[in-house]
């Protein structure tokens, strides 16, 4: 440092790309594309090393639109921060994430197409578990989630939602532990905080409101 001439780099953070793919890669990953070809001869290099036989599945992407723009990268970046998630099914959940409790609340909406209500509930709620675990990774959500799925009245239909929600976390790397359905339809489980959530990192305290209200930061 004292023998070189500013400006001069002294210090760098792990390389970005690097960390993308040490955290992120995995066997569900078909393929990683990379912008840039200073970059992509890093993360090609770092996957020789790392994995071999997977260096065919990082490519070089050189379409004349930006990545993030071909893949609507932004829009799903602001989708995770909506409160309200829509299920395939129709129906859709609201999670409400506050100081030390995240609420979910599943709703059928719109998914009428099964021969009863018992059936719809079911449907919705199997979908509803697997997007509620999903989102959790997605917005590194933490500490005590309690989700309110739709009541059912049959016992093997609430062993079937609480089986699928346990199986759904199984490819979560935080630590889980997960309480069975409760009498009232609701499932407590607790979740490893490994990083700051998505909203915690995306948004500020409103001047105005001294914290009482959100607002996306800069």
């Amino acid at each position: 440092t004292l023998e070189s001439i500013a400006p001069a780099l002294i210090h760098e953070e792990g390389n970005l790309v690097k960390r993308s793919i040490r955290d992120l890669y995995g066997k569900d990953v078909n393929s990683v594309l990379v912008q840039g070809e200073s970059s992509y001869r890093l993360a090609k290099d770092f996957i020789k090393m790392l994995m071999p036989s997977h260096a065919k599945n990082v490519q070089e992407y050189k379409d004349d639109i930006p990545l993030f723009l071909r893949y609507q990268v932004e829009t799903q970046i602001e989708a995770c921060l909506d409160s309200v998630v829509q299920l395939k099914s129709g129906g859709y959940l609201v999670i409400h994430p506050t100081e030390a409790l995240v609420s979910v609340d599943v709703n059928s909406g719109r998914s009428t197409k099964e021969r009863n209500v018992e059936r719809t509930a079911l449907k919705t709620n199997l979908e509803a578990a697997e997007e509620v675990a999903r989102q959790m990774r997605l917005r590194d959500l933490a500490g005590l989630v309690v989700i309110d799925f739709i009541d059912m009245k049959q016992r093997k239909n609430q062993s079937s939602v609480y089986r699928t929600l346990k199986e759904a976390l199984q490819s979560d790397k935080a630590r889980t532990n997960v309480l069975p359905v409760s009498p009232l339809g609701l499932i407590e489980m607790t979740r490893q905080r490994m990083e700051e959530s998505l909203r915690a990192a995306n948004y500020s305290d409103c001047p105005y409101c001294h914290g009482r209200g959100k607002v996306l930061s800069n």
